[in-house]
């Protein structure tokens, strides 16, 4: 379409060409007709003087001369382009001086002669009348035959032009009914997948209800019997423990430690569900006082570690104040809880406006996006970063049971799960024995 709108272009371009060109043509024989009207006047103007010697012909004749110098000049300038033209402009001043002088010789001796007899510089006035009437047609005949030559071309021209037109006309409503039928076909596929997303979203509304239910019935149904088994273990060991020998009582409390650890767990997995759903508000909650609030929560196990958290000024967000508790108080813990030994343990949390170049491989759209980024990092004992991905899981440990870490594993899940409901993300990066960096990237609203 585009190559046959500059096609189309240029054909329009070379017919007003040669439109131009025969206004141009048309407007030099206007000019060589008034040559000639003023040739004629200096001949009137002549013979007038000659039979009544009226100086009122003289005047005339002055007139006559001043214009037909105008009319050459502007000839001159409106064929520069012409060489044959020029050289016929060259002849027809020539022809026009000698005819102009001839006439001013022929007054001369009619004011000086007292006879009626004409002179023989009218004779000549005659000759040179006529040899500038020749020098004129041949400049006219020139200018003629430039006029058909546009003429023709122009009508080619035109006719093309409106062919041309036609055509781009018929192309233009082929491709736009051609794109009209696209869109149509892509609407009514987007149409189509309209109503598959909403049948997901249906379904997922449905899982997202049954797994509400089974978390209901981890908090309740499941925790029952728990604490039967914790109670009747308890029964066995303390009351009976005349009739219960060592290697029984010893098993019982493996049962009892089980069901506690079971009963913890289903406590941390009824935390994580509940955070799919809250009554909450989001409304501006201030990280500083956040921050401030958990660090005098935990103020005695940042004492008993003898660590240094430095936290830097941090901005007001849009979110729900509890989750964003829960959320700095599971980094701080990790921190806390995964230092080395004979090292002071030293957190930093610290804030800065950033596109989201370092997301782009979680979502290729948030490069144009702006986040706050927190960066929580400690220098404690680290993590390899192949297990970038399982740390985020639930009850996923690099630890195993019997290390001397604490911890359940959901921690970072329940982070991530926050972040999650503050469109926001999570990302870390360790390096085993030289600490861990936590980055939290929260929109930057407006």
């Amino acid at each position: 379409m585009v190559a046959l709108s500059l096609f189309s272009m240029q054909r329009f371009n070379t017919y007003m060409d040669y439109s131009n060109q025969m206004d141009h043509t048309g407007f030099v024989i206007t000019q060589v007709l008034k040559t000639e009207l003023s040739l004629r006047d200096i001949d009137r103007s002549e013979r007038g003087y000659m039979i009544t010697k009226d100086t009122m012909y003289l005047r005339f004749l002055n007139n006559a001369v001043d214009s037909i110098s105008k009319t050459i000049g502007k000839l001159a300038v409106m064929t520069a382009d012409n060489r044959d033209q020029q050289k016929n402009i060259t002849l027809l001043k020539a022809a026009v001086a000698i005819r102009i002088a001839a006439a001013r010789d022929n007054i001369n001796y009619v004011d000086s002669a007292n006879t009626s007899t004409p002179s023989k510089y009218y004779f000549d006035s005659r000759q040179l009348m006529t040899d500038c009437s020749r020098k004129l047609r041949a400049l006219e005949a020139a200018e003629n035959k430039l006029l058909m030559e546009r003429f023709k071309g122009e009508h080619i021209y035109e006719e093309l032009t409106t062919d041309t037109l036609k055509y781009l006309l018929v192309i233009f409503c082929v491709v736009t009914l051609l794109l009209f039928g696209i869109m149509i076909k892509e609407l009514r596929g987007r149409m189509k997948y309209q109503l598959e997303l909403q049948a997901k979203i249906i379904d997922l509304k449905r899982s997202h209800s049954e797994l509400e239910e089974i978390a209901y019935a981890a908090s309740h149904d499941l925790q029952e019997p728990l604490r039967k088994i914790q109670v009747f273990s308890n029964m066995l060991l303390y009351q009976k423990t005349g009739s219960v020998n060592d290697e029984a009582k010893a098993t019982l409390e493996r049962i009892n430690n089980s069901a506690n650890r079971m009963q913890l767990l289903i406590t941390d997995l009824v935390s994580l569900t509940n955070l799919t759903k809250t009554e909450e508000l989001k409304s501006a909650t201030s990280l500083d006082k956040v921050v401030k609030y958990t660090l005098a929560d935990i103020e005695d196990k940042v004492a008993e570690k003898k660590a240094v958290v430095e936290v830097q000024p941090l901005p007001v967000i849009t979110g729900y104040d509890t989750q964003l508790k829960i959320l700095f108080r599971a980094l701080l813990d990790n921190s806390l809880k995964f230092t080395r030994e004979g090292i002071k343990p030293v957190i930093t949390i610290s804030c800065e406006i950033i596109n989201g170049h370092e997301l782009a491989g979680v979502n290729p759209n948030l490069l144009s996006k702006k986040f706050y980024r927190i960066t929580c990092s400690d220098n404690g004992i680290g993590f390899d970063n192949q297990f970038i991905t399982k740390i985020f899981q639930i009850f996923q440990r690099l630890h195993t049971q019997q290390s001397e870490y604490e911890g359940k594993g959901i921690g970072l899940a329940i982070c991530q799960r926050i972040m999650a409901n503050h469109e926001g993300y999570i990302i870390g990066h360790g390096e085993p024995g030289m600490g861990a960096q936590f980055k939290l990237f929260f929109p930057v609203e407006g």
